[in-house]
Parts: structure tokens; C-alpha cells; sequence
């Protein structure tokens, strides 16, 4: 691995852990194995890090979303599979989960602005071209925050879950959650 993309994975790890504020770029270069000056050859500043870091850790997302949009199948299908993806990804990759709840709850209207535009946007559009064509009429900004607040709400739950009413092993599973998702969202479009 190149130093860049150490750079890059050592800082999601960190912000993920400890928040924007907590981290210093002594302690992502100490995380990458490289002396802190060499940091800014590669980011003029900790903002820029984060923000690249937000980037990249959100591609590889994307870049799956973006292959279920340009697929040949049915609207429905392609829902299905971005509730599926979705749920994977925050189940999976604690960095991706981690960097959302953070900047959630941090609600630095600067941050959020940049991860709803530079971050998101392109995907939150794709999405709301399979809303329009299951819904024409609906209000497609409510579907889409819906829909990420039900995946998130359902991965952050998981831990606590096994403690509630009538908890089963089918709760925890990806598949059972995924498809209770789709039918609770789709069944408001028939």
C-alpha cells in the first residue's frame, strides 16, 4: 500500500474512533509509520485529510450503488439491493458506520454540508431517479432520509436488539432485515 492511501486508512480509522476534533495530524502520521511533516506533502491540512478521508471512504459505496442504478433490472430490484448494499456496508465497515453517526451527532453545519454535497449527493440523486419512477408524486427528499434512518436505525439497534420483545436469531440477520425494509417502503407505493 502506497503512503497516501496509508495516510488515508490510518486517518478513517482514527476519526472514526475518536471524531474530528480529538485527532491530531501528529497521531494519523504516527498511525501511517511517517514522520508528521510528511503528511502536507500529501494534505495542506487536517480539514483537507478529512475530507479526502470522507471521500474515500464513501467511494467504494458509492461505486457499488452507482453499478445497481446503471443495471438492467426492475426498479424494484434495484431498491431492493440498495436497502441490501446499504445494510451491508454500515453492518461491515465500522469506519463508514462510525464516520456518519459521528458527524451526525457533532452537527458541524459545515462538515454535514460537505458530506451532503461532495459525499453523498451524486447517490442521494441516483436514488430519488428509482423513487420517481416508483413513486412519481411522492415527496422523494422524505423517502430518501427514510430510508437511510431506517437502515442506520436498524444497524445501530443490533446490539440491543437480542434484549427487547420477542427477539429471534432471524432479527440479526441482513437478509431478514433487508427485505422487512423493502416491503415496509414499498408498500407505500401500491
Amino acid at each position: 500500500m502506497d503512503t497516501y492511501h496509508r495516510i488515508l486508512e490510518a486517518a478513517a480509522e482514527l476519526f472514526a474512533q475518536h471524531g474530528y476534533e480529538a485527532v491530531t495530524m501528529r497521531d494519523i502520521a504516527k498511525a501511517s509509520n511517517i514522520k508528521a511533516p510528511s503528511l502536507y506533502n500529501h494534505f495542506q491540512d487536517k480539514q483537507h485529510l478529512y475530507q479526502t478521508c470522507l471521500q474515500w471512504v464513501f467511494r467504494q459505496h458509492n461505486d457499488q450503488l452507482t453499478s445497481v442504478f446503471n443495471s438492467d433490472t426492475s426498479t424494484e430490484s434495484q431498491l431492493k439491493s440498495v436497502i441490501q448494499l446499504s445494510l451491508a456496508k454500515m453492518t461491515e465497515d465500522e469506519n463508514f458506520r462510525l464516520l456518519i453517526q459521528r458527524e451526525l451527532l457533532q452537527n458541524d453545519k459545515t462538515r454535514l454540508q460537505f458530506l451532503a454535497h461532495e459525499v453523498m449527493y451524486e447517490t442521494c440523486q441516483q436514488m430519488e431517479g428509482i423513487l420517481k419512477n416508483l413513486a412519481p408524486n411522492a415527496d422523494h427528499h422524505f423517502l430518501i432520509t427514510t430510508l437511510m434512518g431506517l437502515v442506520m436505525f436498524h444497524v445501530q439497534i443490533g446490539p440491543m436488539r437480542e434484549f427487547l420483545p420477542s427477539s429471534d436469531s432471524k432479527h440479526h440477520q441482513l437478509e431478514y432485515l433487508s427485505e422487512g425494509i423493502f416491503k415496509l417502503f414499498i408498500q407505500n407505493f401500491h
